[in-house]
């Protein structure tokens, strides 16, 4: 198990949203008695690989569609490095397939737009290095609450 991480790279094709997600771990997330949070933003594969390298973050959040690239080759660049890094990797929509996949790679999984609620738990919980839930189970937490509707259909008798 691992604590609170210190510096977190947040690698989507899309900047405008990653910068959003900087600022506001930034802003939530308390100094630690290690310093403040370093979060680095980047869009392009070839400065965020060259940024893993160089000083691995303690957790990576990548988009699994990077332009030309796939975010697990990140995913996987991290593992090979074995410098500690845990690894989040975020899609528009939920897939079993794609998900089994980045959960086997050693990946946190999660949809985009759950992202600025369960951010700030990846960076503060104690968590394990890898995802153990089961893949192939579809999350309850992404369905409808509630009971019967008017417009669901009636069984006829």
């Amino acid at each position: 198990m691992t604590s609170m991480v210190t510096s977190v790279l947040i690698v989507d094709a899309k900047l405008s949203p990653a910068i959003a997600l900087a600022r506001m771990l930034t802003r939530t997330i308390p100094d630690s008695s290690q310093g403040p949070l370093r979060v680095n933003v980047e869009a392009q594969f070839a400065k965020a690989r060259a940024s893993l390298n160089d000083t691995p973050p303690a957790l990576l959040v990548t988009a699994l569609q990077l332009r030309d690239y796939n975010g697990l080759h990140l995913v996987y660049l991290a593992a090979a490095a074995a410098c500690g890094t845990r690894s989040l990797v975020h899609t528009d929509a939920f897939d079993s397939e794609q998900a089994r996949e980045i959960r086997t790679a050693g990946a946190f999984y999660e949809l985009r737009s759950r992202l600025p609620r369960v951010l700030p738990t990846y960076v503060t919980a104690t968590l394990p290095q890898k995802d153990r839930r089961q893949a192939m189970l579809f999350e309850r937490r992404l369905l409808a609450r509630g009971g019967r509707r008017a417009a669901d259909p009636q069984a006829v008798m």
